[in-house]
């Protein structure tokens, strides 16, 4: 037989009695208590201290005075520095909504209204006083005027309708509910549950007739996003600065990445796979009850209900936020802006999220582990395994493989000289040329078996092979110089100051390949771009004649200096401005990853120039890196779209083959092209 309320609240009663007796004693009789016991051990010790004289006597009770007013200060909430009063007739807006509110709670008179760090709003009624309201900062953001007025009037009524044990029930399950979800159960959960279900749902019900039940499901679904949103926003933008000192603009970011930059429709799907994988099955279902609807868009919020925040408002809640949220780390006075840290500090961030991830993937696979294996994780659906701290609460990534491949791609970018240019909207990052890349979208691809943009096999991430061809080609091309870095590059390596990147001291692997298919003709070849030489020696000991050239004299001197007996001529020339007497002299031209070497305006002359060196009947070879014609670009080099490798055929020429070659680590192109006879 089902009990009957009066036994379940006994029953309840008995159990708190039981168990946490302390939550039967009203909080105002135990902090009394408390300053009693206080004050008496302080008296006592005054006494003992002026049994040697007046001076120490004086000093202890000075002593035990402060300690009392800090006592006072740190645990009664209302007078804390945590919490900062706000004047509602500086903001019409919001006291309009306060007002509409305690008129439908039935409330006489205005409570003093107070701001907190968090996303929460509490209230409390004095029996002699108007009460106290405290709202959360993100929700005076975050909330549309209807949604806020509702949550406040559902407070109210808490502390209004509930009396002091009932709210201790509801405290109380709430916490018996995390310990079993935790794995941790009290076996205190049915007489808990059936107490405060029942509590829960006269709530809803007194608050729904009074605001509307849509409006309070709104208000309920939005703001569990924004608290979560909340909390993913710190971890991404506090966490750096926790030796620093506390962010004085945080607020203000947070109000921009909710109504600009849509954070709480991108937290929106994580949000709801939290309610239906890891929360307790009897809140889910509660929840639902009430309103929540998964899927249902969160639209950005127009119009806050506070139109503007206090410098010292924001100031005072971010110690607050530095002090509570980043644990053992001591408080610091010194304000900090989001925008004014250095692409370093960031850099140091990414890379230790980038540790966490490979501590976290050793510790599933059992072994030493590198970048790629995280693209595998990804790929096989594996991520969701991983135990690290980005997956353990909602983010705003639309899957738990994105949030390995940001992670990792994050490390990688920031490596090559990217660097995100809006003080919290980090998912677009700016290359030294001025590329932008979406990191999300990037994953997203990676995560659909996309090719990578660049070579993730290295044992360490974050070691780029192109960082100083980036470097030199950002210096020349700020200049309006687009091949001068070729020479300082090819220089530079001589002395041992710079890496050429492509210089694999071998014929390229796809060149080899096309080559072995097809016997040697003999005849003339040219090699563009030839660098140190490796393609150039292969082609002249296919059989031919090969002349070679680069942009650079220095690469010209290191090739003939590494094949000092060799039969190519090499020579210095411009691709953009070759001899006259190379006009369709040649009858093989290999053109091995230079027309992407230069900026994509350029593409359209060298690919006109490196046709025009065929001779009727002769080939053209082209390798080079593909992208398709709206993918990323992480410059230098400017990898070749179907559009452009096709516009070799529309200068005399005939495609042969257009091969498009796609593996994990890269996506390359191999063509060949003819130039017909007559």
């Amino acid at each position: 037989m089902a009990e009957t309320p009066e036994v379940t609240r006994w029953r309840t009663l008995w159990l708190m009695l039981r168990t946490r007796p302390r939550t039967l004693v009203p909080e105002t009789f135990a902090f009394a208590c408390g300053m009693v016991v206080v004050g008496a051990a302080g008296a006592w010790l005054v006494h003992l201290a002026s049994a040697f004289g007046p001076i120490l006597a004086a000093l202890t009770a000075a002593s035990c005075g402060v300690c009392l007013l800090s006592c006072a200060v740190a645990w009664w909430p209302r007078f804390g520095w945590r919490n900062r009063r706000l004047s509602l007739e500086d903001h019409p807006r919001l006291r309009a909504v306060v007002r509409e509110a305690v008129e439908l709670a039935g409330w006489d008179k205005v409570p003093t209204v107070r701001v907190r760090a968090w996303a929460e709003v509490l209230a409390w009624r004095g029996r002699w006083g108007r009460g106290e309201l405290m709202l959360g900062l993100p929700l005076l953001v975050g909330l549309r005027p209807d949604e806020l007025r509702a949550v406040i009037v559902r407070e109210l009524l808490y502390c209004t309708t509930l009396r002091e044990h009932e709210r201790h029930v509801l405290i109380l399950n709430s916490i018996d509910v995390r310990r079993a979800v935790s794995g941790r159960p009290d076996g205190h959960r049915a007489p808990l549950r059936a107490h405060a279900l029942r509590l829960r749902r006269e709530l809803w019900k007194a608050t729904a007739d009074r605001v509307g039940h849509d409006v309070l499901a709104r208000a309920t679904r939005r703001g569990t996003v924004v608290g979560h949103a909340f909390g993913w926003y710190l971890d991404s933008n506090v966490l750096p600065f926790r030796e620093s000192g506390h962010v004085a603009d945080l607020y203000r970011h947070f109000h921009w990445k909710i109504a600009d930059d849509g954070l709480l429709d991108r937290m929106r799907p994580a949000v709801d796979r939290h309610v239906a994988d890891r929360l307790d099955r009897h809140e889910a279902a509660l929840l639902e009850e009430f309103g929540w609807k998964a899927g249902e868009p969160v639209e950005p919020i127009t119009g806050a209900v506070l139109q503007w925040i206090p410098d010292a408002l924001e100031r005072g809640l971010g110690r607050v936020v530095q002090k509570e949220h980043v644990k053992g780390f001591p408080l610091r006075s010194k304000s900090l802006r989001l925008g004014d840290f250095t692409p370093e500090l960031w850099s140091a961030m990414a890379a230790s999220r980038w540790q966490a991830l490979f501590t976290a993937m050793a510790a599933l696979l059992g072994r030493e582990v590198y970048a790629l294996d995280a693209v595998r994780l990804a790929r096989d659906g594996r991520a969701a395994e991983l135990d690290w701290w980005h997956t353990a609460d909602p983010c705003p990534h639309p899957t738990p493989a994105v949030c390995v491949l940001v992670t990792l791609l994050d490390v990688e970018l920031r490596a090559r000289g990217y660097v995100h240019t809006h003080p919290v909207r980090h998912r677009l990052l700016t290359g030294p040329l001025g590329d932008t890349v979406d990191v999300v979208e990037l994953a997203g691809r990676i995560e659909r078996g996309l090719p990578y943009p660049f070579d993730l096999g290295g044992d360490m991430a974050g070691s780029d092979p192109d960082a100083d061809a980036r470097r030199l080609a950002a210096e020349h091309l700020r200049g309006g110089d687009a091949t001068g870095w070729f020479e300082r590059l090819y220089a530079e390596s001589a002395t041992g100051d710079a890496v050429v990147p492509w210089d694999a001291r071998a014929p390229h692997p796809l060149l080899v390949e096309w080559a072995l298919e097809r016997a040697g003709k003999g005849g003339r070849a040219l090699v563009v771009g030839a660098g140190l030489g490796d393609d150039a020696e292969y082609v002249a000991r296919l059989g031919y004649d090969t002349v070679a050239f680069d942009v650079s004299p220095s690469a010209v001197r290191l090739a003939q200096r590494r094949f000092p007996g060799t039969r190519v001529a090499y020579q210095a020339a411009n691709l953009l401005d070759p001899p006259a007497g190379w006009r369709e002299a040649y009858d093989l031209v290999v053109e091995v990853m230079t027309v992407q070497s230069l900026p994509e305006h350029l593409h359209g002359p060298a690919l006109e120039r490196v046709a025009g060196f065929v001779r009727p009947g002769g080939t053209l070879v082209v390798i080079a890196s593909a992208r398709d014609e709206d993918g990323p670009v992480f410059a230098p080099p400017w990898p070749l779209t179907p559009a452009e490798i096709g516009a070799f055929a529309e200068h005399g020429l005939v495609a042969d083959r257009i091969e498009d070659l796609r593996e994990p680590e890269r996506r390359r192109w191999r063509a060949t092209f003819t130039r017909p006879l007559g």
